[in-house]
Order: structure tokens, then C-alpha cells, then sequence
């Protein structure tokens, strides 16, 4: 397939993402008006529909539910709009299982909040922008969903016959997963740190230039693998080394501490969509 047919299955598939960029270009312009705001995530009817559910969770603890989009995002603030879009984004696309990866919905969808939430922690212990970690452990998984719609009849045989799921999906697609996605960010206008640490997070040590949020990512993504959330095909990438601490800037104490409370964070955010 070409670039152009990957990105308007990525179109197709999850448009709610494409919104979550333009939401967050919106909250920087400190210009940006409410109604402009309002406006955007009302151009997707399922979309607004995860984020007023959303508002009404334990994770706000908001005693009065609301079925108004207007309400919701003026009970949680704008601080929050971007988190609660993301969650809802990440939602509305990891509703189908994926067959040729053998993965349940639910699982994708684990995998890619708990990432989110380690990633978010460990930003700020690394000097990093946690916005910004936290779109990318969200978003690091879109190309699968998008791969999985590519009308091949093969499946992800598992580590023990393919170690790297990467290493399958150029056999089968003639790229990976991660290249889609980076090519999805691109084109929906992500900021270019969450390009590049998606781009560089199997191997950030790869690169002679340093690339702190790939590592950060790397890292997120170990943690996750703690939880037992981590997706299969990946997990000879997350082995924690000294080189990736010290390219983070924390340590083994301040990662131990960052898992800790990243659970306690990817439980709340879980709360938030029951």
C-alpha cells in the first residue's frame, strides 16, 4: 500500500485522534476562545459523547452528572480538556479487536493509557513536557489499528516465532507499525517531539543525537510491561539499562518511584471510562 492509501485508512479510522492535535495547537494560542474549542470536539458527535461521560467520573470527583458538553468542559477546566479528549480518542479507536495481531480491543487500549500515565510521570522527573509524553504513549499504537485493516491473511504467530512484531509487519506490510503511525502524527500536524519519540522509542540509544523523550517512552513502556499490559512482539525493546537512565536523567530508585505512581495514576484514568 502507499502512504497516501495508510493515511486515509488512518483518516477513516480514527479521526478522533486528527482532532486531539488540533485541540492542543488551539489550548497553546492563548487567544483561543471556549466556543472555539467547543466547536471542534462537536464536530465529532462519538467524540463528545466520550467526553461528557468522561466528565462525569470518580476522576473529577464531580458529584452532579451533566449532559452537556458545554458544562463538562467548564467543570473540568481547560487544564483537563486535552487529557479527556486524548482518553476519548484513544476510546473511539481501540473498538475492534485486531485480527492479524491476535489482540483484544481492551488490551490495546490498556496498554496505550497505562504507557500514557508512566510516560507523564516520568517527563516531569526527566525535565520533559508531560503533555507531550503523555500524547505519545496515547497515540505510539495507532499504526496497528491501521495495519489491521490492510486486507492480508496472515496473523502475528507470537514471540516465539517472530521476537520483533516489527520485524513481521515489514515482512507482511512491507512496513511497521510505527512508521504508520509517525506518518499519521505528520500529517495530522502533532508537535515534532511526539513524532520523534515515537519514531526512535524501540531503540532511542540508536541515534548518536540524544533523544530524551524516545527514552522517556522506552522507559513508559517498560513500566507498563511491569503492570503486564505490554503488547506481544515488544518486549526484548523495554530492558531497562543504565545508558537509557542516565539519557532520562533518573535512576533506578526514581524509576521504581515513577511506576508507583504512575499505576496509581493509569487506575484513575481507567476509572474515568467505566
Amino acid at each position: 500500500m502507499t502512504r497516501e492509501q495508510y493515511l486515509a485508512l488512518g483518516n477513516k479510522l480514527a479521526p478522533a485522534a486528527a482532532t486531539l492535535a488540533r485541540l492542543r495547537n488551539l489550548l497553546l494560542d492563548p487567544d483561543t476562545a471556549m466556543d472555539e474549542i467547543l466547536r471542534l470536539v462537536r464536530l465529532d458527535p462519538a467524540l463528545t459523547y466520550h467526553v461528557v461521560r468522561m466528565s462525569n467520573s470518580v476522576l473529577f470527583g464531580l458529584r452532579e452528572r451533566t449532559d452537556s458538553l458545554d458544562i463538562a468542559v467548564a467543570r473540568v477546566g481547560l487544564s483537563e480538556v486535552f487529557r479527556l479528549v486524548g482518553l476519548a480518542a484513544v476510546q473511539q479507536v481501540c473498538q475492534n479487536d485486531l485480527l492479524r495481531y491476535r489482540l483484544k480491543a481492551v488490551r490495546i487500549w490498556e496498554n496505550a493509557v497505562a504507557t500514557a500515565a508512566a510516560a507523564e510521570v516520568l517527563a516531569g522527573r526527566a525535565g520533559r513536557d508531560p503533555g507531550l509524553a503523555y500524547t505519545a504513549g496515547l497515540m505510539r499504537t495507532i499504526g496497528r489499528v491501521v495495519l489491521d485493516a490492510v486486507p492480508v491473511e496472515e496473523t502475528y504467530p507470537g514471540e516465539a516465532e517472530w521476537p520483533s512484531v516489527a520485524d513481521w509487519e515489514i515482512k507482511v506490510f512491507g512496513t511497521t507499525a510505527t512508521e504508520v503511525t509517525t506518518q499519521l502524527l505528520e500529517y495530522w500536524r502533532f508537535p515534532g517531539d511526539v513524532i520523534e519519540s515515537i519514531d526512535a522509542h524501540f531503540d532511542p540509544l540508536a541515534s548518536s543525537s540524544s533523544n530524551v523523550g524516545a527514552c522517556v517512552l522506552n522507559l513508559a513502556c517498560g513500566v507498563s510491561a511491569r503492570f503486564g499490559l505490554d503488547l506481544p512482539g515488544e518486549s526484548g525493546n523495554w530492558i531497562c539499562t543504565p545508558a537509557k537512565l542516565t539519557l532520562a536523567g533518573v535512576s533506578e530508585a526514581d524509576l521504581e518511584d515513577c511506576a508507583t505512581r504512575a499505576r496509581a495514576h493509569y487506575v484513575l484514568l481507567c476509572a474515568s471510562v467505566v
